[in-house]
């Protein structure tokens, strides 16, 4: 995996998301296929391709929208694993033209899988997810930020 010189700990927390997804992209262009470069942090390297991801950002909450055209939703899976939100499928091949002879062949199939790193104030217990025409949104509510309160100091 590629390092950067300095400890990405010492960051703002916004910039260490970005420095890390960094490391991923880089590792992924550089590593590819190399199995002594393995790390977590390469959530494509055993799927056949990555869904396009497009996030947006509310007042009280994120969306996020994966395309999935051809994909049935049965086959979409939706799970948090630590500070993660994956989203893992597969997109059958047609049937019907493995006798054919390939002209083109851009659209992808197999299983897919998109690990997206989810901020830190969420409320994970109310997402939302809904798979509509080959789209998938997934709605993530922001928690309420901590209000400052006083704090009664008594006498012992």
């Amino acid at each position: 995996m590629v390092h950067f010189r300095f400890p990405i700990h010492q960051l703002p927390s916004a910039l260490q998301d970005f420095a890390t997804d960094m490391e991923t992209i880089v590792d992924q262009v550089f590593n590819k296929g190399d199995s002594q470069g393995e790390s977590c942090e390469k959530p494509n390297a055993s799927f056949a391709y990555t869904p396009a991801l497009d996030i947006f950002e509310a007042e009280g909450s994120y969306s996020l929208y994966l395309d999935l055209p051809g994909v049935k939703s049965e086959s979409v899976k939706l799970e948090m694993q630590e500070e993660r939100l994956v989203v893992t499928g597969n997109r059958e091949s047609r049937p019907d033209v493995e006798a054919l002879q390939i002209h083109r062949n851009e659209c992808s199939t197999g299983t897919f899988m998109r690990s997206i790193r989810l901020p830190k104030l969420l409320d994970v217990d109310k997402i939302e997810a809904s798979f509509d025409n080959g789209v998938l949104h997934i709605l993530l509510p922001k928690q309420a930020k901590p209000q400052p309160r006083t704090i009664e100091i008594r006498k012992v």
